[in-house]
């Protein structure tokens, strides 16, 4: 059985991906958590990233580590928190 597979059939509680492979887990539902160990270069792939938890009207939380290194995302992360 392919890991994705067994996320998606409850077989497995926690799936760790790139971005590659986190674009194609849009069918999953009820993921709840979503935790960005390094930040994308893209606000853009940040909602995305943080769109896979609380879809379909559930509550998600998304955690997200950053440093000085991301500062070139900061003014955009502030927009989708504050948004949201």
């Amino acid at each position: 059985m392919a890991i994705a597979a067994a996320f998606r059939c409850g077989t497995i509680d926690v799936l760790v991906v790139t971005d590659v492979a986190s674009r194609g887990l849009d069918d999953i539902e009820g993921v709840l958590t979503v935790i960005n160990f390094d930040m994308p270069s893209a606000i853009e792939t940040y909602v995305h990233r943080i769109g896979l938890a609380g879809r379909a009207g559930r509550s998600g939380q998304a955690t997200s580590f950053v440093t000085h290194a991301d500062a070139p995302l900061y003014a955009g992360l502030v927009q989708v928190c504050a948004s949201a």
